[in-house]
């Protein structure tokens, strides 16, 4: 049994493989999926087509990730410029009491830039006998220690902090965080923050205890 369609022209039944309706005379035009030219257009242009915009969406976004990746594991620290290299100075400190039982610190150098020392500040944390750090009024005004004392290249010398006026403390953390040189070189920074000391500055051992 024939196919039966509908004329585009009329609408009068006819079958469907009929080429001219008998009423009207149109012809009738078969779908166009149903012509050959239709598939090979398919098969040639539209599929491969939408497979190349699949494809570059999956590369943009594979590239998305990788480039995401790469940023989180690509982690650059900043340095301070300042701070490398060695400070110029070896140096040692201990901690002490004086005959009125305020504590006292006393500050080994020795001067082993090869050029003279003009100048040298520490920073001084102290801690009480718990081991926490002391932060009221007393402690804060003697936390930047100075020396402008010259120490010749190849000398050495000591320094003499006594009393500190906060007698609760115990042992401090010592810092080197600027040294500054007589031909006008400085290693560190003399107007450093306590952040960047903390990080760049160079650590003194302090031995004892007041």
């Amino acid at each position: 049994m024939n196919k039966m369609t509908n004329c585009k022209t009329c609408g009068t039944e006819i079958a469907a493989n009929a080429k001219i309706c008998p009423s009207c005379g149109a012809k009738n035009k078969p779908p166009v999926y149903k012509k050959v030219w239709f598939w090979i257009l398919i098969v040639f242009i539209v599929i491969p087509t939408i497979g190349g915009i699949i494809g570059s969406s999956r590369n943009d976004s594979n590239t998305d990730t990788t480039n995401r990746s790469v940023s989180s594991n690509h982690v650059v620290s900043p340095k301070n410029s300042s701070f490398e290299g060695d400070c110029g100075i070896i140096a040692s400190a201990e901690m002490g009491t004086n005959i009125i039982g305020y504590p006292t610190l006393t500050i080994s150098i020795e001067n082993t830039s090869g050029k003279d020392i003009s100048a040298i500040r520490f920073y001084a944390i102290p801690y009480d006998v718990y081991g926490e750090e002391i932060s009221n009024i007393f402690a804060n005004s003697q936390r930047e220690l100075y020396t402008d004392d010259t120490i010749a290249a190849g000398q050495s010398d000591k320094l003499y902090y006594d009393p500190f006026i906060e007698n609760s403390i115990k042992t401090l953390k010592l810092y080197v965080y600027s040294v500054y040189f007589a031909d006008g070189t400085e290693w560190g920074d003399k107007d450093a923050t306590k952040s960047t000391i903390l990080n760049n500055g160079a650590l003194i051992e302090v031995s004892g205890q007041s």
